[in-house]
């Protein structure tokens, strides 16, 4: 690294804020591990905006009123414009915002401008782009090709999404997908993706359908986890074994096909319990119903001399309409589940995919109202995510809470009353299980059902009633026992972050990652550029031919295409660098470190070229303005008084130098926390 900006970045850290929890150790790309540290600036007091959070009447109200009953932690500030901006461009776009956009933003002084801003972003085709992606990770788990390309299949999600289609409708395309009709074969991917192996299928539509990871199950019953049962097992396993890869008599391709007859059963290798024919079922579900077929009559078409067999009757797709058709709630809870993890950067219930009553959801009240309101919109994923961050609670500034902040005595007076609920439930519980024991068939499988409830309010009840015990013992010292007080503070720290009750700092993905690089640096806004000139010039033959209320949305996704496809070849090397994880802890690699310090891409971003950021840079001649423009783009913000002051003795004498001045500079922020991290 070059000594001035080394020097330039160590004048950023000098002025690091310290924050602690969100990210176990992260890796600075030109520096030593740290632990909890970050170099991001404090934000600035947001009173008006306060009061207008405070005064919309929503879903989301009433999910912070939600959250206000149960949670002990204080309320951070209200995140300022700018930082909200970027983090909700960057959680439903999947890019932070382009100089013009957060100009615009910030100089809007109108009270409704953030809902008006989420509608916009919800509305358009970016939003389709960057939730394929989610999705496409969190399905396919960036697998690459096989029969069906990955990007076969992140373009089918993507024109699904952008026409509007709900959340249940794909899943059920992806579970009945016949690779033979040119419309559902990109969604037969992750059949083919994992061989049509009916042990990694059950595995995975159960952990991530279901949001239950029975993989132990396959053997016996799951040694930790008491409501993951072998039978749950095999009962999905029995919906999907049938299914497998036929070899086409003429290409000799792989097809998926499905038998009309095959049996699943099962033997514990610990307690020897055993089935044959296990009865189809979803996990924690009753048996399935199926049609009555004679033996020698399971087909429409027979697999003779190499035909792919068609039976009467589906098992997938039986699965499909039980998974999807509006009845089942652990289907839906899964999903918002999953959507508060992408917005939030953890589940209510977190793992995502470790759902059971011992493991319960942080607000068991707002992930109930969540589902319910996702079953009665159709499993349309916008309402939820547009709920979600006009919530109080989603623009809350990333910085720690402040002791000074907390409700003194709040615990305590709490503790009595959840105490109490506590027998009450309990009580309950036991009343529940008692019943489900000398109940039968389907009124077994709903008591069950009512027990599994009582027992997971019951443990989330006892969290938070430990939760207001360690609060109450920190107060009991706060003002006897400094050095205890301090200890016992970050302990509760580290717990309200563990429960997500703490604003989580979120690396950034590889794609939005790369995108925003792209964007800060201009190049974004270039390619729009070209694409609007092109469409206004001579627009395609295929979009001229639309009708007026079908134009404007396809012209939208038509530009949208035209602006990010050049991009493109950028983005394979941030996925081979960022993208192994898809979850867990941050942290970086020495490669990452050396792409970002060496790497030809990287250079070339901050070189001027047409009216890029670099090219802007150069020209502009006052070093105040240089620097707004600078930390306006890349960290949508304006700079402190010391940063620009960095910035202009940073310059001073480099008259000469200038444009390896401002690529250094570029350098030093792109490569920082603030920049790698969506807060």
């Amino acid at each position: 690294m070059p000594h001035a900006v080394f020097c330039f970045r160590a004048a950023l850290c000098a002025r690091a804020v310290r924050w602690s929890g969100a990210v176990a150790s992260f890796v600075l790309l030109a520096g030593p591990a740290l632990h909890a540290a970050n170099n991001l600036p404090s934000p600035k007091p947001a009173a008006k905006a306060e009061k207008i959070v405070a005064a919309k009447a929503s879903l989301a109200s009433e999910i912070d009123r939600l959250i206000a009953a149960e949670r002990l932690a204080p309320l951070g500030a209200l995140a300022d414009d700018g930082e909200f901006l970027r983090r909700v461009m960057l959680d439903l776009h999947g890019i932070i915002p382009s100089v013009e956009e957060a100009r615009e933003f910030l100089a809007d002084k109108s009270p409704d401008k953030r809902e008006r801003l989420v509608d916009e972003l919800l509305a358009g085709p970016r939003f389709a782009r960057h939730m394929a992606t989610v999705l496409d990770v969190m399905w396919a788990e960036r697998r690459g090709d096989k029969v069906v390309k990955a990007a076969e299949g992140y373009e089918w999600l993507y024109e699904s999404l952008a026409k509007g289609r709900p959340y249940n409708e794909i899943v059920r395309d992806i579970l009945t997908a016949d690779d033979q009709k040119p419309e559902l074969r990109p969604a037969s991917k992750f059949f083919h993706d994992r061989d049509c192996e009916p042990n990694q299928i059950t595995r995975d539509v159960s952990r991530m359908f279901f949001g239950m990871d029975m993989q132990c199950n396959q053997c016996h019953d799951h040694p930790t986890v008491d409501d993951y049962a072998i039978g749950d097992y095999y009962g999905l396993y029995a919906l999907v074994s049938r299914t497998y890869l036929h070899t086409d008599k003429k290409t000799k391709a792989k097809v998926i096909a499905e038998k009309g007859e095959g049996e699943a059963s099962f033997k514990s290798v610990f307690t020897g319990e055993a089935a044959d024919r296990v009865v189809p079922r979803l996990p924690r579900g009753a048996a399935l119903k199926e049609p009555e077929v004679k033996k020698g009559d399971e087909y429409l078409v027979k697999p003779d001399k190499g035909e792919k067999p068609v039976p009467k009757h589906s098992r997938r797709a039986l699965l499909a309409t039980a998974a999807t058709d509006g009845t089942n709630p652990i289907f839906a809870r899964n999903a918002v589940n999953r959507l508060w993890a992408h917005v939030f950067g953890r589940g209510l219930v977190h793992p995502v995919d470790f759902m059971h009553p011992e493991n319960p959801p942080g607000y068991p009240a707002v992930l109930d109202r969540l589902t319910a309101e996702f079953q009665s919109g159709g499993y349309d994923i916008r309402p939820i995510i547009r709920t979600l961050v006009l919530t109080r609670t989603y623009q809350t500034t990333y910085l720690l809470p402040d002791a000074t902040a907390l409700r003194r005595g709040e615990a305590a007076k709490r503790l009595k009353t959840w105490e109490a609920e506590q027998v009450r439930l309990e009580t309950s519980l036991k009343e529940a299980e008692a019943a489900a024991a000398k109940a039968e068939g389907v009124k077994r499988e709903e008591v069950l059902a009512q027990a599994r409830a009582l027992r997971t309010l019951l443990r989330a009840r006892e969290r938070r009633i430990d939760e207001a015990r360690q609060v109450a013992a920190f107060e009991k010292i706060a003002s006897t026992d400094k050095a205890g007080a301090a200890r016992a503070w970050e302990l509760l720290v580290t717990r309200w972050t563990e429960q997500g009750d703490v604003p989580l700092l979120k690396p950034l993905g590889p794609e939005a990652f790369a995108s925003s690089m792209l964007q800060a640096t201009g190049f974004v806004t270039i390619s729009e550029s070209k694409a609007l000139a092109t469409l206004k010039k001579s627009p395609p033959k295929e979009l001229v031919k639309l009708s007026e209320a079908e134009r404007p949305r396809m012209e939208s996704m038509w530009v949208d295409r035209q602006t990010f496809d050049p991009l493109k070849s950028n983005y394979a090397r941030f996925v081979e660098l960022y993208g192994e994880a898809t979850g867990g802890d941050f942290s970086a690699t020495l490669n990452q470190a050396l792409f970002f310090g060496n790497g030809g891409v990287v250079d070339g971003w901050l070189s001027p070229k047409y009216e890029n950021l670099a090219a802007r840079l150069v020209a502009e001649k006052d070093a105040a303005r240089l620097a707004d423009e600078m930390y306006l783009a890349v960290f949508t913000r304006s700079p402190t008084d010391e940063e620009r002051a960095d910035v202009a003795g940073f310059l001073q004498g480099r008259e000469k130098e200038k444009l390896d001045a401002v690529k250094e500079m570029l350098w030093a922020l792109l490569s920082s926390n603030e920049f790698r991290f969506n807060h």
